[in-house]
């Protein structure tokens, strides 16, 4: 297979899921919720559970959150390609600190799954205590706090493991490690994600809910489209590899 022809479909790959994964994000977690709207949770429970992610997949059907679970976790690997199209931009790629920030990017993807997907069960379970007899709520919170340390433990290390292999990414693009000029190290997700930070200050809305909870993947697609339409003659200058 040519060279250029991996590239070319390394990029439509990593578009796809990006595509996927702010669906994904949007439909698991895209809510923008006032606490205060359920008092069982932000005042009766609030000694015992996260209020924010109690109260925050309520309004959802459990058909849109197994929608949304679904269509991020099982396009996960198309990231794979992506993180394969970084590699490519290193001047050396038997450096070990090339072959180091591919191995953590590589890692981050096969994380992030299980981190997502867990928003699912989470979401379920605080509406099964919402809609059911309080004399089987002691159970169900129990249930749900387990539930919960699973999301902040996968959902967690997911997001310090792909926040610490583009950081170091943009690192290596700044020291010229890359064949990227050194102004691209602030376009990689990282610092997009960091630039969306003012969404936050949003008036509360339907729109804001959406882009808050897919702020990371839509950095992924704009980091993507830029490579594409800025560097992608950069990434394909080797000639033609085995497939």
């Amino acid at each position: 297979m040519l060279y250029t022809t991996k590239i070319k479909w390394s990029f439509v790959a990593s578009i796809l899921a990006a595509v996927c994964w702010i669906i994904g994000d949007m439909f698991v977690a895209g809510f923008d919720v006032d606490p205060s709207e359920y008092p069982l949770f932000s005042e009766t429970y609030a000694d015992q559970v996260d209020v924010g992610i109690a109260v925050l997949m309520l309004k959802g059907s459990s058909a849109r959150l197994m929608f949304g679970a679904l269509i991020a976790s099982m396009t996960a690997t198309l990231f794979l390609p992506g993180v394969w199209l970084a590699y490519q931009y290193f001047q050396d790629k038997s450096r070990w600190y090339a072959w180091g920030t591919y191995f953590v990017l590589i890692v981050s993807v096969m994380l992030m799954p299980l981190g997502h997907a867990d928003f699912y069960y989470t979401g379920e379970i605080y509406k099964a205590i919402y809609h059911t007899d309080p004399v089987a709520h002691q159970y169900l919170l129990e249930t749900a706090s387990g539930f919960t340390k699973v999301l902040y433990i996968a959902w967690g290390t997911a997001i310090v493991v792909l926040m610490v292999g583009w950081l170091l990414f943009s690192i290596l693009v700044f020291m010229r490690k890359t064949q990227l000029p050194r102004w691209a190290a602030f376009i990689s997700p990282v610092f997009i994600t960091i630039y969306q930070l003012p969404l936050r200050f949003l008036p509360s809305s339907v729109l804001k809910g959406w882009l808050l909870a897919a702020g990371f993947n839509i950095a992924y697609l704009i980091f993507f489209i830029l490579l594409w339409l800025l560097f992608k003659k950069t990434a394909a200058q080797e000639t033609v590899i085995d497939s």
